[in-house]
C-alpha cells in the first residue's frame, strides 16, 4: 500500500478475495474517493492452504470515511447497479455506534456447469441484474476452462448487463453455504461435491452453445437463444421460491 501513515486510514469493506476488493475500490474511486487495498497476510496464507480467497480490506482516509460508508450502503440498496460488480455480497465494516449499516440478507445461489465459461456465467449475470434485491449469484465449473467465452460475454453486454465474472473451480467456494445450488449440465450434476449438498440442489439443464458448429452469425444467435432460455427459466424458478 503506497500511502502515508496507515493510522490515517480506516477499513470500510472486507472482501473475500482480491477481485471483490478491486471492484469496490474501483467503485469508490469512481465517486472521487481514493481507496487502497490492505491484504491480510494471514488470510493469504490461509487461502493458499485451504482454498479460501483470503481477506482483503478496502481502506479510505478518515476524512472520506463517512462519505464512503454512505456510498457503500447506497450501493447495497441497488442505487449503483450499473457502476459496480454485484456478483459478491457486500460486507461492510460497521463504525462504533453505527446502527444504520445492515448486513446483506439476500439469498445466495451457485450455478455450476463444466467449464464455467458460458451457461453458468450467463445465469450469474442474469440473476445479479434482474433479481439483485433478493438474490446474489455466483458460478463455478467442475472442469473450469479458465476463461469466459467471448460470445457469452458479448451477449451479456449486448443485453445491457454488467458482469465481471471469471472461470473458476468449485473448490473456490469451499466452506461457503448457499441457499440454492443449480447445476446446468449433466456432468456438473454428477460431480457435485458432497460439501455442497447441505442445501437444495436442483438441475436446470441447457445445451452448451459453445458446441454449436456454424458461422459466427449463427453461433451468436445460438448464444442469444441460450441467454433468453436461461433468463426465462432461472428467473421464473427463483421468483417462485
Amino acid at each position: 500500500m503506497n500511502k502515508g501513515n496507515k493510522s490515517d486510514f480506516v477499513t470500510v469493506y472486507k472482501a473475500q478475495g482480491k477481485l471483490d476488493a478491486e471492484s469496490i475500490k474501483g467503485f469508490l474511486e469512481a465517486q472521487n474517493i481514493p481507496a487502497y487495498l490492505d491484504i491480510n497476510a494471514l488470510g493469504q496464507i490461509y487461502g493458499l492452504t485451504v482454498g479460501d480467497l483470503g481477506e482483503v480490506g478496502v481502506m479510505v482516509s478518515k476524512k472520506d470515511e463517512t462519505r464512503a460508508r454512505e456510498l457503500l450502503v447506497a450501493m447495497e440498496g441497488g442505487e449503483f447497479e450499473d457502476e459496480v460488480l454485484v456478483g459478491a455480497p457486500l460486507t461492510l465494516v460497521p463504525s462504533v455506534g453505527d446502527e444504520d449499516v445492515e448486513e446483506d440478507h439476500r439469498r445466495r445461489v451457485l450455478f455450476l456447469c463444466t467449464g464455467n465459461s458460458a451457461r453458468s456465467q450467463i445465469a450469474e449475470a442474469v440473476v445479479n441484474h434482474f433479481l439483485a434485491k433478493e438474490w446474489v449469484a455466483f458460478s463455478a465449473g467442475s472442469e473450469p476452462s479458465g476463461f469466459v467465452h467471448p460470445m457469452a460475454a458479448k451477449v451479456i453486454r449486448n443485453f445491457g448487463l454488467e458482469h465481471q465474472g471469471y472461470s473458476k473451480p468449485i473448490d473456490e467456494f469451499l466452506g461457503q453455504e448457499f441457499d440454492m445450488v443449480i447445476t446446468m449440465c449433466d456432468s456438473a450434476r454428477e460431480v457435485c461435491p458432497l460439501w455442497l449438498k447441505k442445501g437444495p440442489i436442483i438441475h436446470l439443464g441447457f445445451s452448451d452453445p459453445a458446441l454449436f458448429d456454424g458461422t459466427d452469425e449463427q453461433k451468436l444467435q445460438v448464444f442469444k437463444d441460450t441467454y433468453e432460455a436461461i433468463k426465462a427459466t432461472v428467473i421464473s424458478y427463483l421468483e417462485d421460491l
